[in-house]
Order: structure tokens, then sequence, then C-alpha cells
């Protein structure tokens, strides 16, 4: 990837990134304005403002904005208003980057900020405000925030009182809050895909057409934390530990990605795998808290079942024993977890990689300056804690951001003392003990390679599930072996994609590592499944239903067969790999049964206090030309769906409806969430939405039917070996995968005859609701 800075006659920042051979593009906008930057008299004006600046612009109104343009195109469209930043972010194919670009340059310069839009907006921003009140995670960070006093403590996320009835006068604050901060000197554009960097700087001067003023956002903080803190939260508990780093920007974000990798690794000897070693916590995920141009407040959370005060303190103190450990790494070890951040980086989609660049963790071309002394620095730096319990004695209420806190000052510490783990680094210098090759070889297709690795796809059956007690158990297995595997030169998942679980090995280059991590893995996947259950997911209703929905639509079974594909040219390493797999205990099955699909309304128990609905409509025949008629038929329903029940009706702050793939399942998915309407009453939308919607489809223009095919032939290219190895298994199993020959085929007629089909067949949906 090569790489541009260049600032525009207006002096507007722009950074471009040319990726050789990359499907998709992505652009983000990003403004040095934030909810810290509003008027005492409208909080929430900064947030209001990213929702209203999707509702049409001067060039682009209706079905042209940036919102329903991309989602026709297959694309992703988000935004987030941070404390100090904003910012506006699309991913779509690389074709349709300069249209996108045009739609983002022309909402951020020339905002409609029309009345009707501003109560459709005003509207949902208070539903989401209802959904935050239980949010574990915002009340964590509402708790840490808290305690930097002053502006930190002001509501901000609005909602329909903070706003009030006056759409004149609130009208123009948010105009007035555009032009004071949306302008040249406070903007920063990132644009990447395949163009070269010409082009991409050709595209950036749409942006040109942005004022440019002298004015900068007024407010600058240079705030500590002011102590630990204790809060009440029906969750897995959690250790947050905080560090105040000041500094300038890039160099805060270069030292702290770099040490990330070290905190991420789950290898034997690293952080995490001492943290579990000894049940202290689970998981430990970093986060920026706030951020501008001279402060970074970072944020470690450590997560579990259960964390103690007692044990919060041992965690910390194998946090800063680890990190004098780092200290003492040597320029080999260094080097290598630098290269670890640029390959997990490189593995990104091209909009990850632009909110890593932007707003996040993006590596450094190699291991920064002084980044020993960075290190050494950090136990000087101001530091609180936050422990979140399932239960306090006697803690206080306190309102902060909009929010109720069950919370207690200060964190218990004890004089107990514990031992330090014996932490170690990569490469490690050992001698490998290669396993003995069974004289049996199990049957294993290969199928022609994407990219110059070898990879090896093992994974449940088509249309078999794993329950989630028993694809964790797996998950907790492999950690340390996808984690050494990686450290070898190799990678590999295991994960939920399309709602099926699977490992995916990309194999080392050298043999001996490469048979020695295919070993470890199926060692990990033979031992019997240790499930233990698992706590209530602490998360948005909707997400709870679509956790749910692959065991839902088909039930796990006891006996589970599996799936094996080789992608790679390897020819003595594949046959290798085929005989080790003859250890391997569950069956091998080369054929697809049909799948037996649970139908009907199902409730599901959650937690959280909204009504939510998840309708999936199963395509009835699969094949390929189906498939395409039902992909293209998603493209015409997600931005009607989004615009009918979000804009127009505003059910609720989830709104969606695409294609999805289920459990090796092909359909429908329309998703619901709403503050106060119940589920009854969100199925009656859906099925009125599908019945109305029919004659829209019959007046599809020639055009809008083309650019669904050209949206479709982009969506057909493999992007790694594990989908290509999925697609050749689909293949040889007679089961459809997208492809031009489908999608040239398309008639208006074939959609339409599908469509009434889908709506006629409605024993065939699939409906989960939550059961609080």
């Amino acid at each position: 990837m090569t790489s541009r800075q260049l600032v525009l006659a207006n002096g507007l920042r722009c950074h471009l990134h040319h990726q050789a051979g990359a499907r998709d593009a992505a652009a983000l906008i990003r403004v040095q304005a934030g909810s810290l930057d509003e008027p005492d008299r409208w909080p929430g004006l900064a947030h209001l403002l990213e929702h209203l600046l999707f509702c049409g612009s001067e060039r682009f109104k209706d079905s042209e904005r940036l919102m329903p343009w991309v989602q026709q195109r297959g694309g992703q469209v988000n935004a987030t208003t941070q404390l100090s930043h904003s910012a506006f972010f699309f991913q779509l194919p690389a074709a349709d980057l300069a249209e996108g670009v045009q739609r983002l340059s022309d909402m951020i310069a020339s905002p409609l900020l029309g009345q009707q839009a501003i109560r459709q907006e005003v509207a949902v921003i208070d539903a989401e405000c209802q959904l935050l009140q239980h949010h574990a995670e915002t009340l964590s960070e509402a708790a840490l925030v808290d305690t930097l006093g002053g502006a930190f403590q002001r509501f901000r996320i609005g909602n329909q009182q903070s706003f009030g009835d006056n759409v004149t006068l609130l009208q123009t604050a948010l105009r007035d809050f555009h032009q004071r901060y949306y302008h040249a000197n406070t903007l920063e554009l990132w644009l990447q895909g395949p163009q070269s960097l010409d082009e991409l700087a050709h595209l950036a001067q749409h942006f040109s057409a942005v004022n440019s003023t002298k004015n900068t956002p007024s407010y600058a903080a240079s705030t500590l934390p002011s102590g630990d803190v204790m809060l009440q939260l029906s969750d897995n508990e959690s250790f947050w530990l905080t560090l105040m780093l000041s500094g300038e920007e890039p160099v805060l974000r270069d030292n702290v990605t770099l040490l990330s990798v070290f905190w991420q690794d789950e290898a034997p000897g690293s952080l995490l795998a001492a943290l579990r070693e000894a049940e202290l916590c689970d998981t430990l995920q970093g986060q920026w808290l706030w951020q501008d141009k001279q402060h970074g407040w970072l944020a470690l959370r450590f997560s579990g079942p259960k964390i103690s005060a007692e044990q919060a303190q041992r965690i910390e103190h194998c946090f800063w024993q680890h990190l004098a450990a780092i200290k003492l790494c040597t320029p080999e070890h260094l080097q290598h977890y630098s290269q670890l951040a640029q390959h997990d980086f490189a593995c990104l989609t091209p909009l990850e990689q632009l909110r890593g660049r932007a707003l996040g963790f993006a590596p450094a071309d190699s291991v920064p300056q002084g980044f020993s002394a960075f290190i050494a620095a950090l136990a000087q730096k101001p530091c609180s804690r936050l422990l979140t319990q399932q239960q306090l004695d006697s803690p206080e209420s306190a309102q902060t951001q909009g929010f109720t806190l069950r919370r207690k000052k200060g964190l218990p510490r004890s004089l107990s003392t514990s031992s330090t783990p014996a932490f170690s680094f990569y490469p490690a210098a050992h001698q490998a003990v290669l396993p003995t090759l069974s004289p049996i070889a199990m049957p294993l297709p290969r199928i022609a390679p994407q990219q110059q690795v070898e990879t090896l796809l093992l994974r449940p059956a088509f249309y078999h599930t794993l329950s989630d007690e028993d694809a964790q158990a797996r998950q907790t297995r492999l950690r340390p072996v996808l984690a050494a595997l990686r450290h070898a030169g190799g990678s590999g998942s295991w994960q939920q994609k399309q709602g099926g679980w699977q490992l995916v090995l990309n194999l080392p280059v050298s043999e001996s590592p490469a048979l020695l991590a295919v070993h470890h893995a199926l060692e990990a996947l033979n031992l019997a499944p240790d499930a233990k259950p698992l706590a209530p997911a602490q998360t948005i209703v909707i997400r709870q239903l679509l956790s749910a929905l692959p065991v839902q639509l088909i039930a796990p079974t006891s006996d589970t067969p599996w799936l094996a594909a080789w992608c790679g040219k390897h020819r003595l390493l594949h046959q290798r790999v085929s005989h080790l797999l003859s250890n391997f205990a569950p069956d091998l099955v080369s054929s697809a049964q049909p799948p037996r699909l649970q139908r009907g309304i199902k409730p599901i128990p959650c937690t959280g206090g909204d009504q939510a609905l998840l309708l999936f409509i199963p395509l009835p025949i699969a094949d390929e030309r189906n498939l395409a008629a039902l992909r293209a038929l998603s493209l015409f329903l997600e931005p009607r769906f989004f615009q009918r029940l979000r804009v127009d009706q505003q059910i609720g702050y989830v709104v969606s409806a695409r294609y999805q793939r289920v459990a090796d399942v092909d359909g429908l998915m329309l998703a619901l969430q709403s503050p106060q309407i119940p589920w009854q009453t969100l199925l009656g939308h859906c099925k009125r939405f599908l019945r109305e919607t029919v004659a829209d489809l019959d007046a599809i223009a020639p055009a809008t039917f083309a650019a669904w095919q050209a949206t479709l032939r982009e969506q057909c290219d493999i992007r790694d070996n594990a989908e290509a190895a999925l697609q050749g298994l689909r293949q040889q199993q007679a089961l459809p995968n997208l492809t031009p020959d489908a999608i040239a085929s398309l008639t208006l007629p074939l959609i339409q005859q599908l469509y009434h089909r889908l709506l006629r067949e409605r024993r065939r949906w699939r409906i989960l609701i939550n059961q609080s």
C-alpha cells in the first residue's frame, strides 16, 4: 500500500491510501468537534447534527442521499460522535467511490437541516437515549468520564426534553454549530481504494467546496481523573484501568498500537495467558475514551464472570509487571510484534483500516523511536480504576451525563501480594516434536487458492449448528494454539461466519510448523467439550436475538458431522494433513443433508427493556438463480425499509432489512427494536411493508435493475482462501453460490415471482421475539 498526504487550497488535510487490487474502497471524514464543543443550552446538539447530515443535502436528496445510495450498492455507512471528534464514513465497491465522495462532501458542506427531518431525528435520538440507560458498557464509560468533572459530566446524548419543542430555535442552533465547526480547518479526510494516488487526490478535490475559516473549536481540556470507583451492573464483572497520556496524537497512537499487540496476545507466556491461568479474567480490550491533539485517555478493560477487588489488584500487579518485561524485549522481539501489528492491520477491511487510522489503533511502519522510554514513563501517568460488581453493599445513586449510576467511590486495597508470572516473548527458540502420521489418509478436497498461502478449513457439516456453550468451549481450547500459529508465521481463527462456526488455519511456509499447528488444532477440537453455562449477553436486545438465530433456525445435535477442505498448491503438505485428519474424532462427510428448519414465533430470554423482533424468511428454492434474485431483492428492500420505518414512522432505533445467510440457509432478515412498541405491532409493520412494497418492485426502472446487477457482480469476487474453500465445498455439495452467470440471467419477473412466494409462504418464516 502506498500513501500520500496533501492539503487542499482551503486548508483541509487529506490522507490518501492506494490499495492495489482491492475490491472495495472507503472514505472517512473526521471533524475536530464533538460533544464537548456543544453550547450549554443544547446538550446533544453534536449528536443530532450527526444524524441530520444523512437526511439530505443541496445536491443529493431522498433516495440519492449517501445512506440509501450506499445501501443500494451493498455497502456500509455510519457515523460516530465522540467527546472531541465526530466522524462520517462508508465502504462500497471501488467503482462507486467517486459518487460516494461527492455525496459525502456535499452533506458535510451543504446539509439541508430541514425542520421535518429535525423532528424525526429528535425522536430517534430520544429512543436511543432510552436504550442506553441500561447498557453496561455505556454506564461504565459514563462512570469513568464522570471522574474528570466539569464539562465531562454534562448530558450529551440528547433527548426530546433537552431539544425542546421549538424546532425553529433548534434549527438555528444546528446551523450555527455547523457553520462554526464544519469548515476546512477542522476537517480531515481519509480515502482508500485501488485508485491511483493521483485519482484519489482528484476525488479529494470535491471537498474544496467546504468553507475555510480561522475559527477553531473553543473547548480545550487538560484535566485528570479524580479517583477510583465501584459500579453496580448486572453484567459480567469488569476491571477498568485507565491511563491519561499526553503528547502528540501520532506518537501516542504508534506506541499504544504496538503495546496493544502484546496485550492482545493469547500465546503461552503472554499477559492474557497468565491472567486466564490464574482465573483472574477472560478477556482484555483496549480503547480510547477521549482524544484530542495533545491527550489520549486510554482504557484497558479486563472482564470475566466474577472479578473481586482482590482479583482486580492482582490483575493490575500482573499488568505492571508485564510492562516491565516488555521494556526488556530485544530489538528482534519488538520487530516481530511490530510485524504482527502490520499483518493484523492488513487483514482488516478498507473501512476498518480508515477507522483505525482516524479513531483507533493503526500501526507505524516500524518500531516507534523511544518505545522503551514510552513504556517506562507509563508508570508515572495519572491512573484511575473502575470495578463493576453485580452487587454492592449500600451503593449511592449518582446522576451524570443523563444516567443514573449505582456506585461507591474508592476501591478496596488489600495488603496481599501475588507472584509475578514468567512472561515470555516471541520469536522463541525451541525444538518442535512433529506428530506421527497415520497410514490412513482422509479425503481432503483441494480448492484452487486465492492467496499465496496454504489454508485448511474445518467446520460442521452444512445445515448443522453448534450450541453456544460448545462453541465457546472450543474457542477456549483453540486460543493458545491459534496464537502460537500466528507467532510461527501463519494465522488462524475460530469464529462464527454467517451463523456457522468454522476453523481456518493459514499455515506457515515451513512444513514442520505447519504440521505442528494442524496437529495441535485437531487435538484441541478432539477434546470432549467442557461446556459451561454462558452468562446472559449484556448487549442490545436485537443483538441477543441475532446471536440466538442460528440455533433457533436449526437445532444443534450431539453428534455433529464435520467438513474439511484444503485451499493451496503445496501437494505434499496437503497429503500429510490428510493423514493427520484420520486422528480427527468427528465424522468427515462429503454430502449435505436437507436442513430441518424450525419455524414460527419463538420467545427468547433477553436482558433489556426494549421490544425487539427478528424475522427470517428462508429462500424456498436453493439454486443459483433464485439466490441471485434474493440478493437483488435485498438491495431493493434495504433502503426502503429504513426510510419507511426508521425515518417516516420512527418506530425505534434499530431498523434493518437485508440478505443474510444463517447456518447455511439463505434468506431475508428484517430486524426492529423499539423502546415502547410491542412485538405484535412490530410484526404488523413488517408484514404491511412487505405487502405494500410489491407495487414499488413492479415499477423498477431498467437502469436501477442494471445497477443491482453491477453491485451483485462486484460481490461475486472471492476475497481469500477461506471463502474460496467454503464456496468450493458448497459447489461440490450442490449448494448455491452467487455467480456471474446467475446474475446475468436475472429478470425482473423472476425477482417478482420470488418475492410473491416469500410473502405467500408465511408458515416457513422464523420469528424471534424478546422475552424479558
